[in-house]
């Protein structure tokens, strides 16, 4: 039967588990967007959060190569062991004890995320998620029928306070988001003060699920990892550090008991990361090439990171300065949806207002620096042209 514009033929009943799930302010702003384009305006996206970069030509044609030598079939659930070597072996030069048994690929971050957050919320238990932290949280947390127990961390510099954490957590709580370095703050926390934040999650059975994807960028700080921590499932992949996010290659790491239980949900969702991107990423991380590439894209990010810091402050903005990640979240004395929708349709620069990434995020709003220079230079311009506008 046809679908027909316009016409219902069938009530269609969503599932309980989704009916809190909403892209109402992803599609907004898309529409937003779009009435911008219409009007003429060249629109400056400043709401993506992906690298401008291409993948690395190595990287294709270790893949092109890899396809041609028969990697087009399954892999092991856990991923080729290549790789998961690779990946331990970088671990253990950070001083966490693993393995590739501790190791599973996954189609992205997002996979590992959702396998993790399905495997440990239990329906009705409490789930404490740091205000700012990324919106996919949010949604785990709904579709495993579980509430949320917002911790801010604005009073704090974006960063996790163990003795806050110690205040909403209890025996009801079933896991803890970490999102760090941050998105949407990009600020980073060090190893001493995820494991301060790790062992108070310890006290209550909690697991830690610790979103370490921006880990590899970063600028002045070093950020930790939980790697290796018993109750920990560390959540990383290559989609931002090697701009290859449409390659969906990401991983778990936890003991083996932990992966076992996510294992029965990835073996269902995900099955394996594709074949031949997996055997790129173990090749050109076996000769180091994935550090120079990394690098490359860092020292970029830098001197974007310097520029858009630095107007933003001259502009009267308060703002904490990133320490990794390509974001930046500062405050606006106002409705940050408003200031968001008026900027677009006014001066055709696009960011994310701010309450998406949890409850206090009213007078936030998010920039991603990872565009060029010249976009944001014309961006920052439109930026305080718009706000001269609203002061005269």
């Amino acid at each position: 039967m046809a679908y027909r514009q316009g016409v219902v033929e069938l009530a269609v009943k969503e599932a309980e588990r989704i009916s809190g799930i909403s892209t109402s302010t992803i599609r907004k702003m898309f529409e937003i967007v779009e009435i911008a384009r219409k009007k003429g305006l060249d629109v400056i996206n400043l709401a993506i959060g992906e690298p401008d970069f291409d993948t690395h030509p190595l990287i294709v044609e270790r893949a092109f190569k890899a396809m041609k030598d028969g990697f087009t079939h399954y892999t092991s659930n856990f991923g080729l062991e290549e790789l998961r070597e690779e990946i331990a072996k970088r671990y253990r030069q950070r001083g966490a004890d693993i393995g590739p048994e501790n190791i599973m690929v996954t189609t992205g971050a997002c996979e590992a995320l959702i396998n993790a957050s399905l495997a440990f919320i239990e329906r009705g238990s409490k789930v404490v998620i740091p205000s700012p932290s990324f919106l996919g949280y949010f949604t785990y947390v709904s579709m495993c029928e579980a509430k949320v127990e917002t911790l801010k961390t604005h009073g704090n510099g974006f960063i996790v306070d163990p003795d806050a954490l110690n205040e909403v957590m209890d025996k009801n709580v079933s896991v803890v988001f970490l999102n760090y370095p941050n998105n949407p703050a990009g600020v980073v926390m060090s190893q001493k003060e995820l494991e301060a934040v790790a062992e108070v999650a310890m006290d209550y059975n909690a697991i830690v699920i610790s979103d370490e994807v921006y880990d590899s960028i970063y600028y002045d700080k070093t950020p930790g990892t939980l790697a290796g921590f018993d109750n920990v499932v560390t959540v990383n992949a290559f989609s931002k550090s090697l701009a290859m996010t449409g390659w969906r290659i990401g991983y778990a790491i936890s003991n083996e008991e932990m992966l076992e239980k996510m294992l029965r949900i990835h073996q269902l969702n995900g099955v394996c990361a594709p074949a031949f991107a997996q055997k790129a990423v173990a090749d050109v991380m076996a000769n180091g090439k994935d550090k120079e590439i990394t690098k490359a894209m860092v020292d970029e990010f830098r001197r974007r990171r310097d520029f858009v810091y630095g107007r933003l402050v001259e502009m009267g903005f308060d703002v904490v300065k990133p320490e990794g990640a390509f974001y930046v979240f500062p405050k606006f004395d106002g409705d940050s949806s408003e200031f968001v929708e008026r900027l677009v349709l006014e001066k055709g620069v696009s960011v994310t207002p701010g309450p998406p990434f949890g409850d206090g995020n009213q007078g936030y709003f998010r920039i991603s620096y990872a565009t060029s220079m010249d976009r944001l230079k014309e961006a920052m311009d439109r930026i305080e042209e718009f706000l001269a506008k609203q002061k005269g």
